[in-house]
C-alpha cells in the first residue's frame, strides 16, 4: 500500500519543501524541493516510508583535509563476521569518529542517522542498494560540523568541544532488528541486524575509542534516528553504567504519532517491528509492558517508559508528519493536530520529572539549530541550561514551550 502513494507522498513532500523541511545538520539548510530522501540516498528507488529530510554528509565525498571537523570512518567488520552486525545488504555497520579536545576529551556527543524504514521486502530490497541499506560507497571520512556538531561555544556552548559520533543507519528499522535468519527475496539476501550493529558500535567505542573512559554522554538522532534516540536511550545508559558517565538523550523530530494514514506509518512500522524480530532490539521495560508489544516500535508509547533523563527537540506542527500523517493543508485541523502530540508528550513523557523538551511552533523536520528561542533560550542553550540544571532547577522545568497556534512565521525566527 505504501508503495502504491509513493507519487503521493513524493508530492506532498515537494509541497511541504516551502515550510522549511530541514536537514539533520546544517541549520539553515533546506531541501530545494526536487528530490525526496528517497531520490537523493537511493537514486529514485523504493526506499519505504520517507521521513522527509535529506541527511548529512553527503554521499560518497570524502572530507577535505583542510576541515576542522575531520571525522574518520570506523568498519565494523569484525562484528559483521563474529556476530553478522550488518546492513541490510550483508556489508558491515559504519561510524564516523571525531576526537574531542581540551576538557571535552572525556565527553561524547553521538548521533544516530535518520533515514526513513523500510515496510515491505520490495523496499528492503530497494534501500539495500542505496547508501540508507548499504556501506559499500561511504567515504572513508567525513565532515562533522554545523548545528549539533558545530565545533563553536555560541552555536553549540555544552558539547562544541567533545569527541562527536555519527552512526550511519543501513539497517532500515532505527538500528533495532534481531532477526537471526536472512531472507533470499528475488535473488539477493536480506539481513535484519540492527540492534547488532548498534552493540558493535558501542563495544568499539568503549574499547577502542575511549568511550569506557567517559565522564558525559548526549545521544541523539533525527526523524528516524530521533525515534532510534527514544527507543535505545535507556539502552545506551545501560551499557555506558559501567563508566559513571552522566548520560542524556536528545532525540530530534522522533516523536512520530502512531497512526495509520498517509504512507500507513502504523502497518509499515508493525511489520518491521515482526519481519526484523525487533522485541529484543527496542525498550525492555516497554515490552514487558506493552500490549501488542509492537506498540514499542512507537515513540509516543516508549517515551512513558524512558528512565534516563530526555531531552527531545520537536516540532509542534512536524512537516513531514502534517504532509504524510495527517495529510491535511487545513490550518484547524493542523492545529488539533499540534494539540494532540502536545497533550501526548505532557502525558507519556514530562509526567516523568527527569525529561524535559524544546517544543516549538515552527513548521518544520530536524534542524533549525540555533534559529528558534524560547524562554530566551536557542536550542542549543536549552540544552545545556538542562544538562547542568536538570529540569527541576529550572524555572520552566525543563519544558520549553512555544505555544502558538499554526501557521506562525515567527516562531522559525530568532527573536
Amino acid at each position: 500500500k505504501i508503495s502504491k502513494n509513493k507519487m503521493a507522498i513524493k508530492t506532498a513532500v515537494t509541497i511541504l519543501a516551502g515550510l522549511a523541511l530541514s536537514t539533520a545538520l546544517p541549520s539553515h539548510h533546506r531541501e530545494d524541493g526536487q528530490k525526496t530522501v528517497m531520490e537523493a540516498l537511493s537514486g529514485g528507488l523504493d526506499i519505504g516510508i520517507d521521513d522527509g529530510s535529506i541527511f548529512y554528509p553527503e554521499r560518497h565525498v570524502e572530507a577535505s583535509s583542510t576541515d576542522m571537523g575531520v571525522a574518520t570512518g570506523i568498519w565494523l567488520s569484525d562484528a559483521a563476521a563474529s556476530d553478522n552486525a550488518v546492513c541490510l545488504d550483508g556489508t558491515p555497520g559504519v561510524y564516523y569518529y571525531l576526537p574531542g579536545d581540551g576538557d571535552g576529551a572525556n565527553k561524547w556527543y553521538i548521533h544516530q542517522q535518520g533515514g526513513g524504514w523500510c515496510e515491505s521486502l520490495d523496499s528492503c530490497l530497494s534501500r539495500s542498494m542505496g547508501d540508507l541499506g548499504s556501506s559499500k560507497n561511504y567515504p572513508k571520512t567525513s565532515t562533522l560540523g554545523g548545528g549539533y556538531f558545530a565545533n563553536d561555544t555560541v552555536n553549540n556552548p555544552l558539547m562544541y568541544n567533545w569527541n562527536k559520533v555519527y552512526f550511519r543507519y543501513c539497517d532500515g528499522n532505527s538500528f533495532s532488528g534481531s532477526n537471526a535468519s536472512s531472507t533470499m527475496y528475488k535473488n539477493k539476501t536480506l539481513h535484519w541486524r540492527g540492534k547488532h550493529i548498534l552493540k558493535a558500535g558501542i563495544d568499539d567505542m568503549l574499547n577502542k575509542r575511549g568511550l569506557d573512559k567517559a565522564t558525559d554522554v548526549v545521544v541523539s538522532g533525527c526523524s528516524a534516528g530521533g525515534l532510534a534516540t527514544y527507543l535505545h536511550c535507556d539502552h545506551w545508559a545501560e551499557r555506558l553504567s559501567v563508566t559513571k558517565a552522566k548520560v542524556v538523550c536528545m532525540p530530534d523530530s522522533g516523536f512520530f504519532l502512531d497512526v495509520d494514514d498517509g504512507p500507513m506509518y502504523h502497518t509499515g512500522m508493525t511489520w518491521a517491528f515482526h519481519q526484523q524480530n525487533s522485541t529484543s532490539g527496542v525498550n525492555d521495560a516497554c515490552i514487558a509492558a506493552e500490549n501488542p508489544t509492537s506498540n514499542c516500535m512507537f515513540a509516543e508509547h516508549t517515551a512513558k517508559y524512558i528512565k534516563t533523563p530526555t531531552f527531545p527537540l520537536q516540532a509542534t506542527y512536524d512537516t513531514w508528519q502534517i504532509g504524510n500523517d495527517l495529510g491535511n493543508k487545513d490550518p484547524t485541523v493542523i492545529n488539533a493536530w499540534g494539540n494532540n502530540l502536545t497533550m501526548l508528550v505532557q502525558a507519556n513523557l514530562l509526567n516523568q520529572p527527569q525529561h524535559g523538551i524544546f517544543l516549538d511552533s515552527c513548521a518544520h523536520h530536524c534542524g533549525e539549530w540555533g534559529d528558534i528561542r524560547i524562554d530566551g533560550d536557542k536550542q542549543g542553550d536549552a540544552l545545556q541550561h538542562w544538562y547542568m540544571k536538570g529540569s527541576a532547577g529550572l524555572p520552566n522545568k525543563g519544558y520549553y514551550k512555544q505555544g502558538q497556534v499554526y501557521p506562525c512565521k515567527t516562531c522559525c525566527q530568532m527573536n
